[in-house]
């Protein structure tokens, strides 16, 4: 497989399971600190990588917001079969990065439509590099 091999696939979905806020404590005249993680999942049975982006902002050790956003890409059958290594599939880094930014994005707009008149309005969700982020391959074992 190239650096960059052609990957086929599809974003077949996104899920909201979790927007928690509590901004009874809020002071709007200071930022917030904000947390992130990124996971990734893999189910063979359908060839879907699941992207689980998960932010808290805080402040004061305060939770005011609390998000989980999943993305699932639905991976071509032949790219499928060009992403396996022995029994293992193997997703480069800079697929990775192309995952986690559709659901990066989808979030930010989510986050200004959720907000939107509340005390949280006018703060964002920062963009980020992901193409820097990422540096390893996330690598599954097929089912």
């Amino acid at each position: 497989m190239s650096k960059q091999a052609n990957i086929a696939y599809r974003i077949c979905g996104f899920e909201l399971p979790q927007f928690k806020t509590s901004w009874e404590s809020l002071d709007v005249s200071k930022g917030l600190e904000i947390k992130n993680n990124i996971d990734f999942a893999f189910s063979s049975h359908d060839r879907i990588l699941k992207c689980t982006l998960q932010l808290l902002f805080s402040q004061s050790d305060i939770n005011i917001l609390e998000i989980e956003f999943c993305t699932y890409v639905e991976i071509h059958p032949d790219s499928y079969a060009e992403l396996i290594q022995e029994d293992e599939i193997v997703f480069p880094p800079y697929f990775l990065a192309q995952c986690a930014s559709f659901g990066h994005g989808a979030l930010r707009g989510i986050m200004f439509l959720k907000t939107t008149n509340t005390p949280l309005e006018n703060y964002i969700i920062p963009p980020v590099e992901y193409g820097k982020v990422f540096k390893d391959p996330f690598v599954a074992k097929i089912e």
